[in-house]
């Protein structure tokens, strides 16, 4: 589709949904529109595309959504500030990204704007980011009885953190680590995070900062839905959110259910954070045994020669109280708390020895 010819599509679709044939600058063309899956954990406020270079290079384009906001505003250029913003800063952080060579993290290959439409009204510009192209997320093989083995799995847990630790080498926290967000690549061998619209830089304030949680809250750790995040320091709530997201996918990936709801689950109705009056600490008291049901579930669910470790690593990445958050080593020491140098070498040398025991000769 060419400007030329959108105007007459603008009633039925927005925008940024209206970018599929369209000529960018710098060489790209954008040759497919990718709908998101039914099933999608993923924000409503952009679509993406396969766009193709001159070059031959491919990539992932994200088209931002300003359209529908403004809109539905009596005030459409008080709503576009806001959007703006958020586009500011994502695309901001992944130009950081990229000049730190940051390995694990999903790298933006170039930024910029279209005109689709009437080009008198602003929202007929369109923002996109454009990204190496993946070969889909990590719920594929989740999916796959035949895909999924114990090595991968150890293997992507072993590149998120690795990506983890590189963002936080950078004063910056994810905040939206889940199955969907860890996208793969080369004959998915390779992991890497992806989405940091939801993430949190230290001496910056956010557009999101209002928000009490940025990321999924089907994925929040217990203290953001317990209202415990004001009085945690930067440390404990940005950095201890991530190190929870990271067993939280250490659950998703051998039972496919994250920590959070496993956890809601041993819990009665009356105790959900929905109906909770109480102080946060109160709630601890019955987190807590609901948490150890819910490590034991995972345990069960693991390869017998990986419970105990396995089931060790969880208790210390998702404690509900993010000020128990962490390895022991690192909690007594004089260091961060939630480093995650001991985990990486761990999960490296865990998938190490499950592949090994894959491919050894009887």
């Amino acid at each position: 589709m060419h400007p030329e010819n959108a105007d007459s599509r603008e009633i039925r679709q927005r925008p940024h949904e209206m970018l599929e044939g369209m000529d960018l600058p710098n060489g790209w063309k954008v040759v497919q529109r990718i709908d998101q899956p039914k099933d999608s954990t993923g924000g409503s406020f952009s679509c993406g595309y396969i766009v193709e270079h001159a070059d031959g290079r491919r990539g992932y384009l994200k088209a931002f959504d300003f359209y529908s906001g403004m809109m539905n505003s009596p005030d459409p250029a008080r709503v576009l500030q806001p959007l703006l913003e958020s586009f500011n800063f994502e695309r901001d952080l992944l130009d950081k990204c990229r000049e730190r060579r940051l390995s694990r993290i999903v790298l933006a290959l170039e930024h910029g704007a279209v005109q689709v439409g009437d080009a008198a009204h602003p929202a007929s510009t369109v923002q996109y980011i454009i990204f190496e192209l993946a070969e889909g997320d990590i719920r594929h093989q989740l999916d796959s009885v035949v895909d999924f083995t114990p090595s991968w799995a150890l293997r992507v847990l072993h590149h998120v953190a690795v990506g983890l630790r590189q963002l936080h080498g950078i004063g910056v926290a994810h905040q939206d680590l889940k199955p969907s967000n860890v996208l793969q690549f080369e004959n998915r061998t390779s992991s890497k995070l992806a989405d940091l619209g939801r993430a949190a830089e230290r001496g910056k304030q956010p557009p999101h900062y209002a928000v009490d949680f940025a990321g999924d809250r089907g994925y929040a750790p217990p203290e953001y839905l317990y209202g415990a995040g004001s009085p945690l320091s930067w440390e404990q709530k940005r950095l201890g959110c991530d190190i929870y997201h990271l067993g939280s996918l250490l659950c998703s990936l051998f039972t496919t259910v994250g920590m959070t709801p496993m956890i809601m689950l041993g819990l009665d109705p009356s105790l959900y954070w929905q109906n909770w009056r109480g102080p946060y600490e109160d709630a601890l008291v019955f987190l807590r045994p609901a948490f150890e049901d819910a490590v034991q579930y995972v345990e069960g669910e693991l390869p017998s020669n990986l419970r105990n470790t396995l089931g060790s690593v969880l208790r210390q990445l998702c404690d509900p109280d993010p000020q128990r958050r962490g390895h022991p080593l690192d909690r007594a020491g004089m260091g961060s708390p939630f480093g995650l140098e001991r985990y990486i070498s761990l999960f490296n040398r865990l998938a190490v020895e499950a592949l090994f025991q894959i491919t050894r000769i009887p």
